[in-house]
């Protein structure tokens, strides 16, 4: 499809609405450039948007600010946790309110160019479900930059879906992808990953990435060691979820199947000969590993009846797309 005819499909779907997600906690500073640059945009896209900032327990002016643009802009809402809850359930908060049949998230910090908006739209309109932004020039010290490389290498290859950035806050999603999210914790880094393992379509572009203007980074280096936990729990919800005797069964195999070794080599090769094994650490060892093994069968099983009662009512392990008939 040529630029032209992307443009001309973009424009016929004008009638979609666009919500866009702005998590915030203590960006008192930028919030009325990030502001007024996404109008400015607006503007020129000429579509129905409405604007969601998400007060994630902020302890500066930033409840203020953003409760000055609701007052005076109809299309700007304001949703204040009681605390600090993190970007995931702010996000998680931002979906289940947000109104738009296209919705954006992007940080509050200015980081994020709003000049890219057209760029996302026009990838949507193309028929991606999630179009992900890629800092190809990060504007951040080595010291996020490197360990964030480690990081996508490591989920780009756990998940089969090949990012550069797999932790850029701008992305664009089509409403049908956002119902099928559930966001907390830490999985926010993983919308790509999640999105898909349910088979929808990811489309990576280059942004424009500026260095911080106002406050600080709000992350430390910890969030890295969580992510490797996340990392873990995602691989575990996309894989196992709904099949957890696949994990436990390999898990148990390994322990049963090595205790029986051991066992069957004391059996055959001592036993049967007159030797006594009773008193060998390999019996206890045997016995041990044997039994381990079988409490982790008893363990999936007990899990699969879970599921089984689970996806009965609500869990559901697959995807419709909405497509008209």
């Amino acid at each position: 499809m040529s630029q032209n005819e992307l443009t001309a499909t973009w424009r016929k779907s004008g009638n979609q609405m666009i919500s866009f997600i702005l998590p915030v906690y203590n960006e008192e500073e930028s919030l009325p450039e990030l502001y007024s640059r996404i109008t400015e945009v607006m503007a020129d896209v000429d579509r129905e948007y409405e604007i969601l900032f998400i007060n994630d327990g902020s302890t500066d002016c930033s409840p203020d600010v953003i409760n000055g643009f609701r007052d005076n802009d109809p299309k700007v809402k304001v949703i204040n946790l009681r605390k600090n809850f993190g970007k995931s359930s702010a996000l998680q908060v931002g979906f289940e309110n947000a109104k738009g049949e296209i919705i954006f998230t992007l940080d509050s910090d200015l980081q994020d160019d709003p000049a890219e908006i057209p760029n996302f739209l026009k990838e949507i309109e193309a028929g991606n479900d999630l179009v992900t932004g890629w800092k190809v020039n990060r504007k951040d010290p080595k010291e996020k930059t490197i360990p964030s490389k480690v990081f996508n290498y490591f989920v780009s290859k756990m998940s089969g879906l090949k990012l550069n950035d797999y932790n850029c806050g701008f992305k664009c999603y089509t409403r049908q992808l956002t119902r099928e999210l559930h966001l907390y914790g830490e999985l926010h880094r993983f919308v790509p990953f999640l999105a898909h393992k349910k088979g929808f379509k990811v489309k990576e572009i280059p942004v424009l990435h500026h260095e911080r203007k106002y406050g600080s980074s709000k992350f430390g280096f910890e969030r890295y060691a969580r992510g490797f936990f996340d990392l873990l729990t995602v691989v575990f919800l996309t894989n196992y979820l709904h099949r957890p005797m696949h994990l436990f069964g390999w898990a148990g195999s390994a322990f049963f199947f090595s205790g029986l070794a051991i066992f069957s080599y004391l059996f055959f090769g001592r036993w049967i000969f007159g030797e006594s094994i009773g008193t060998s650490p390999l019996f206890t060892i045997s016995i041990f590993l044997t039994g381990i093994g079988t409490q982790i069968y008893i363990a999936g099983l007990v899990a699969e009846l879970i599921v089984h009662n689970k996806e009965r009512r609500d869990i559901n392990s697959y995807s419709i797309r909405d497509d008209k008939p």
